[in-house]
């Protein structure tokens, strides 16, 4: 049921605020966009989700409201056209959409232009340079041709007409289905889509985000069940860098309308999640303020060539040479993009500013601010679960933040109400779950 925008209690939660925060999903970065816009801006955020995610549905912060089938193009399109005609604040505020989702993102990208005549704001990218960069073996391409280091991949086409652009490379080669020579290859190795968008609407049994293939034969069953979907992009195969969590990193930016970035964090991820549909989510990152080998300028130096504008987020891990790759690019905030805020820099600053106010985005933030350099903890997890999952260096420094009480968790906000803390502190302790 759409919620009753005449309300005088949907109205008081905007009053005074020249923008009306729409966010679809009820996950954490839902939750974290609801905390950051309140707490910046005085404003509740106006969430529409497919399910009741009590964590922010209970929210003081938030305007909640289910929609079956959120995530089907067509339902998201007619509830946000519903939700511009809706809505009765005298001189209208601009409507500030963001999607929690690869694939929210890509159908506000790929319909900018009418969400815009509708009195959206619509911070991403247009929708053939998201449909680009957001497909791996294209972002791969790119990043051979800049010198920017990826992993080695074998990209196994899923349609009769793919091309690479750029061409192929010593690192990133071509070979058609009939063609690969399963055991030939080397075990264990990394399977994954190209494309996440596409995947997630194929019909593939126990679909993985990543495959971590022990065999042959594991290989084989993969490849015919994609065979038999609806999935029409390629999957990449890919030398196996580490199976440790400590060897990924997490990069977020912010760039201006020229690709010149504004803001850029760098974090240490310390534990991801386990869960087959989650494997890869970071669910603790820590941060010391530091570029480590230059990965921030590598991250602008493609975000530049793309003329980027807005919120990336990229993957990197460390292989067991000691040397980066780069894994991928998210057209959006990541789901963690709270440490952006641990950080010294409000996340949601940038984008409001930037968008809405329409200001240079280093005139508006205070120079801490931009510099964005404070250590932080992130975490979604206990402390004993990161603590069990870390070692060497690392641990250390994630235990030292916890013994001097410095680290947090976006789901647990003090200034929300209790009903919102306990189901917060229950997403908590659940997490211990994926590590028993």
């Amino acid at each position: 049921m759409m919620m009753n925008f005449a309300d005088t209690r949907w109205q008081d939660t905007h009053a005074g605020s020249d923008f009306v925060p729409v966010v679809l999903s009820g996950d954490a970065l839902s939750y974290s966009y609801a905390r950051e816009f309140a707490s910046q801006y005085g404003t509740a955020t106006d969430v529409f989700a497919t399910a009741d995610i009590k964590y922010t549905s209970t929210s003081r912060f938030v305007n909640y409201t289910i929609i079956p089938d959120l995530d089907r193009e067509p339902v998201m399109m007619d509830m946000l056209r519903q939700c511009a005609t809706h809505i009765p604040i005298g001189d209208k505020p601009r409507l500030l959409l963001a999607g929690a989702s690869d694939w929210n993102v890509r159908t506000l990208s790929k319909n900018k232009d009418e969400l815009e005549r509708l009195g959206y704001v619509v911070p991403y990218i247009d929708y053939e340079t998201l449909d680009d960069i957001t497909q791996k073996d294209r972002f791969y391409a790119r990043c051979s041709r800049l010198g920017v280091p990826f992993p080695k991949t074998i990209v196994v086409p899923f349609s009769d007409d793919y091309m690479l652009p750029y061409g192929e490379s010593d690192n990133l080669r071509v070979v058609g289905r009939e063609q690969l020579n399963v055991r030939s290859l080397h075990y264990p190795l990394v399977a994954k889509p190209s494309n996440s968008a596409d995947w997630h609407y194929a019909e593939i049994p126990d679909r993985h985000k990543v495959y971590k293939v022990r065999d042959a034969d594991e290989l084989t069953a993969i490849i015919d069940a994609v065979g038999r979907s609806s999935y029409s992009h390629a999957l990449l195969l890919q030398e196996m860098l580490s199976e440790s969590d400590a060897a990924l990193r997490t990069i977020t930016t912010f760039s201006d309308a020229d690709g010149i970035v504004d803001v850029g964090v760098l974090g240490h991820v310390a534990v991801q999640d386990r869960s087959s549909t989650g494997i890869g989510n970071p669910l603790a990152i820590y941060g010391d303020g530091h570029d480590h080998d230059g990965l921030v300028k590598l991250a602008a130096r493609l975000v530049k060539d793309i003329g980027y504008e807005g919120y990336a987020n990229f993957d990197v891990m460390y292989g067991k040479d000691g040397k980066p790759r780069f894994l991928e690019v998210n057209a959006r905030p990541g789901r963690n993009t709270y440490y952006v805020s641990l950080a010294g820099c409000p996340f949601v600053k940038p984008i409001v500013e930037h968008y809405v106010h329409h200001e240079e985005t280093q005139d508006a933030l205070r120079s801490k601010e931009a510099l964005a350099d404070r250590k932080f903890l992130f975490t979604m997890v206990p402390r004993h679960v990161a603590v069990r999952e870390t070692t060497g260096d690392l641990r250390e420094a994630v235990l030292t933040m916890y013994a001097t009480d410095a680290w947090q968790n976006p789901l647990m906000n003090s200034d929300d109400c209790l009903t919102q803390r306990f189901w917060g502190l229950v997403n908590f302790e659940h997490m211990k779950t994926k590590f028993a």
